[in-house]
């Protein structure tokens, strides 16, 4: 069995990339077997910010994560872009069980909730946040090509 990485040790290579999520400073303080309370982070992944809030819940935990992958662009600015654009949610959205949601003000929204069998800890946080990036991955570069990343600075 390999050793578990703590959180310090997630927190320092995470700043030494100089990529550190917002927020991950306090899972010291609220995460473990037995946890109470929530914790929010975000982090950057290919010029998607990715919120992602996680609540403790007896045993297990709650997570919600969420990303604005820019706005559909309208027919007058590029109807093959739109067209190519809605190719890909329906896409994705069939692949990643809808995940992918159109709001009415033409943004792009990738979302999911679930609860966790498993403590709320670092390396559960990190663990569940990298298989949504794994599975979106393929879609959001396809996406990149007809839709603007919203700027993450």
């Amino acid at each position: 069995m390999a050793p578990q990485t703590t959180t310090p040790e997630i927190l320092k290579a995470a700043e030494s990339a100089g990529q550190q999520p917002l927020g991950l400073e306090r899972l010291p303080e609220i995460t473990g077997k037995g946890s109470v309370g929530a914790v929010e982070f975000t982090f950057e992944y290919s010029g998607y910010l990715f919120a992602v809030r996680a609540e403790a819940r007896g045993q297990g935990a709650h997570m919600s994560f969420r990303a604005i992958l820019g706005h559909l662009p309208y027919t007058a600015e590029d109807p093959v872009g739109r067209q190519s654009a809605v190719a890909v949610l329906n896409s994705a959205g069939r692949a990643l069980g809808g995940r992918v949601n159109l709001t009415a003000d033409q943004r792009l929204v990738l979302g999911d909730e679930f609860d966790l069998d498993e403590p709320m800890t670092p390396i559960v946080l990190m663990s569940r946040a990298a298989q949504l990036l794994i599975q979106a991955k393929p879609y959001l570069e396809v996406l990149s090509e007809y839709v603007q990343p919203p700027a993450v600075h």
